[in-house]
């Protein structure tokens, strides 16, 4: 293709604009290793330069459940990262699908990539709360499995699956037992009881118990506790959760459900599960992901404000997270929903061309 040239990329991977339409070769293989994931490598290399400060939690929402976890050591976890596309499921497997009476159920991808899962420079573990394939994901397991010697954490039935369906080495593997917990770097994980009912169902000609294929996590930072409960519903064992445990933060699936089966939590249920929890933040996840549950965030933090003013509890805060979004614990509990960086810490008037000294109005 004549004088070809090569795309430049600055240090966090992102694509030099001015190069992108350079004469060069160009094919689907290239179209989709530079365009997916569409935020490239610059989510990785922030994570891989923050330094946690002391005192503080942090953490990174992907979109979906997904979450990254960094720790003031440099140890680095995700939780339920999900990396794959749009799918469909069917009634002989899919536990929704068994609930609604449904032969099939789509399941369109709505967020966008903005992490690189081959592209971590440490990945000290990849938690997975249950074995549904947008938490256990094949992809993200693969990668890790490939590119960093991290260990995998999962409920038993999600642990087994992994071995045998996805060759995760006995030595790589924890298997997480409800009331147990595990001390990675200066991370201590709480294993806590989930109550995924849609899970029991999932993969089953029966149900099973819910220790059996799903655990909450409870990473104990030094900023406070989150608390990840993929996707459970509500149930009132909560109460027995929040009174084992602390939990300062909770991190739970929220969406609409269409008339005829019950695949996430509404809004209301997730304040029940936050006060029963006795947590102070909650953020609402998985409304942002599947177009079919799709759900506006506004809707609990309307029913957290009507709820505070009553008075009978703490008050208790909703952030509303974007994907990319870096969220600080406790420095980032005013409630307000996150709103992307616009560059202004970029921008200098004295080498501004419309407005700088060497400007006509300069």
């Amino acid at each position: 293709m004549g004088d070809s040239k090569v795309v430049k990329y600055d240090e966090r991977g992102v694509m030099d604009g001015g190069t992108m339409g350079l004469p060069r070769e160009m094919s689907r293989d290239i179209w989709l290793k530079e365009v997916f994931p569409e935020w490239g490598t610059y989510l990785n290399h922030e994570i891989d330069q923050f330094q946690v400060p002391d005192g503080v939690g942090a953490l990174w929402y992907l979109g979906a459940m997904s979450c990254v976890l960094k720790s003031q050591s440099g140890a680095v976890f995700t939780v339920d990262l999900y990396s794959g596309p749009s799918i469909f499921t069917d009634k002989s497997y899919c536990g929704v699908c068994k609930t609604a009476g449904a032969e099939k159920l789509y399941w369109m991808r709505t967020h966008p990539m903005v992490i690189d899962p081959w592209k971590f420079k440490r990945l000290d573990a990849v938690c997975v709360t249950h074995h549904h394939q947008d938490h256990m994901d094949y992809y993200t397991i693969s990668a890790a499995l490939q590119t960093t010697n991290c260990k995998f954490i999962a409920p038993p039935e999600a642990a087994r699956r992994m071995k045998e369906n996805m060759n995760v080495p006995e030595d790589r593997l924890i298997v997480a037992k409800v009331g147990e917990s595990v001390q990675i770097e200066d991370m201590k994980i709480d294993f806590a009881p989930n109550f995924d009912v849609i899970a029991t169902k999932t993969g089953f000609d029966k149900p099973v118990p819910y220790s059996q294929v799903a655990v909450g996590f409870i990473f104990n930072t030094q900023g406070g506790n989150f608390a990840f409960l993929g996707d459970s519903l509500y149930h009132n064992g909560y109460r027995m959760v929040g009174e084992k445990y602390k939990v300062d933060v909770v991190s739970m699936a929220m969406g609409n459900n269409a008339p005829g089966y019950t695949d996430k939590m509404s809004p209301w249920d997730l304040w029940r599960v936050a006060e029963a929890l006795n947590t102070k933040v909650i953020l609402p996840m998985h409304h942002d992901n599947w177009a079919n549950c799709y759900e506006k965030p506004e809707y609990l933090e309307k029913i957290v404000k009507w709820k505070n003013a009553e008075r009978r509890h703490p008050p208790m805060s909703v952030v509303s997270l974007l994907p990319g979004a870096k969220y600080i614990h406790p420095t980032d509990n005013d409630g307000r929903s996150y709103m992307y960086p616009d560059n202004r810490e970029l921008c200098c008037w004295e080498h501004s061309e419309e407005y700088g000294p060497d400007s006509d109005i300069g």
